[in-house]
Formats: structure tokens, C-alpha cells, sequence
């Protein structure tokens, strides 16, 4: 079965940040140009065009003459993206959304962080979230895997803000952001394997 190639450039960009965030690469693996187009059915050239673009996001990073590989997360970077994280979302709540916020049946606490984001309008918010939440992207089958209790927070932090409890909402956020730096060891050691480790 032969797969449709992306359209657009961004269309590949997407393609390729898919592959990073469900763990298709490891640090210590370079990432293959040719094999990724042949896979995306398009030229090298947009495919290390894309490439630049997620070095520049320091999703990759490219090295002189070896190519490109996905960027390292030791803890202490996990730790302090997930501070900046918990930074951004503190002033994503302290600012009425426009329009209100309908949180309705969402299940993921990273969409409704996003979500609440967006509603904002505050383009600093948009443009630091869209930074961290990419650098970030890379552990989200980690912390499903580490973070048993992810749908249960999620359903709390819906619950806030549907009743406008900033309050609230702050606490469960603090709550998770604390949580996530306490295994932020794990949770580096689980990317750099790309590996499963226990529930806590």
C-alpha cells in the first residue's frame, strides 16, 4: 500500500515531529535523511528543511558532517521545562479567557493546558507554550507510563475551570508540575532508552 506524500512543507515538518514525539528516535541515534523521505514519499531537501526547523525549536541537533539527531533531555532540562511549563499556565490563569473557557469532555491535561492557553489570546503565553510544549512533546509516552493517575488530574483540572476556579485549577497544576520534576531522573532515563519504567 503505497502512502499519500505530504503536501506541504508543513505537512512534513508535523510528520517528522509525529515520529520524535512517539519515540521513534533515540540521542544516540542519527536520524536518516533518505530513509525519512523515502518513508514521507519526498525529496531530501524539504525533509532536512524540516530538520533545521526542529533544530532551531532544539528538538534535534545537527552535527557537522554526521547529520541530524534527536536533542538530548538530561533531568535537569526536564526539570526546569517543566518549571517554565508551570510558569507560563500560572499566567495563562491568571488572565480571563476570551470568550470563556468550555473545558467540555477533554481527557488529555495537555490539551486543556494548550486549550487554556489559546483562550488567553496573550501571543507571549501562545509563542512560550508552543516552545516548551514541543520540547516537552518527546516525554508524553513516559509520563503516561510513570504517571498513572494522568486521566484523573485531567478530569480535576476540567472540573476547575468549567467552574472558573483559578484557584483550583493553580493547585492541580502546581500539583502535576511537582510531581513531574520529582521524576524528571526517570523520566530522562526513559528517553534516552526510549524505554518503559515503572508506574508510580
Amino acid at each position: 500500500m503505497t502512502r499519500k506524500a505530504p503536501k506541504s512543507y508543513a505537512a512534513i515538518y508535523d510528520a517528522i515531529f509525529g515520529r520524535i514525539a512517539q519515540g521513534q528516535y533515540r540521542p544516540i541515534h542519527r536520524i536518516g535523511i533518505t530513509t525519512l523521505a523515502q518513508a514521507l514519499g519526498v525529496s531530501t531537501t524539504p525533509v532536512r528543511e524540516a530538520l533545521r526547523q526542529l533544530a532551531g525549536r532544539d528538538l534535534v541537533v545537527e552535527r557537522h558532517r554526521e547529520g541530524f539527531y534527536l536533542a538530548p533531555l538530561n533531568a535537569r532540562a526536564i526539570t526546569s521545562l517543566y518549571t517554565a511549563h508551570e510558569l507560563w499556565m500560572d499566567r495563562a490563569l491568571q488572565l480571563r479567557p476570551a470568550g470563556g473557557h468550555r473545558a467540555g469532555r477533554q481527557r488529555s491535561l495537555w490539551r486543556l493546558f494548550d486549550n487554556r492557553a489559546a483562550a488567553t489570546g496573550d501571543a507571549a503565553i501562545i509563542s512560550i507554550r508552543r516552545y516548551v510544549d514541543d520540547r516537552l512533546a518527546v516525554l508524553r509516552r513516559h509520563e503516561a507510563t510513570i504517571l498513572a493517575d494522568m486521566g484523573e488530574r485531567a478530569q480535576l483540572f476540567a472540573d476547575a475551570l468549567t467552574r472558573d476556579d483559578p484557584a483550583m485549577a493553580r493547585d492541580i497544576s502546581h500539583a502535576f508540575h511537582a510531581r513531574c520534576r520529582n521524576v524528571a531522573g526517570q523520566l530522562a532515563n526513559a528517553f534516552e532508552g526510549q524505554g518503559n519504567v515503572p508506574r508510580i
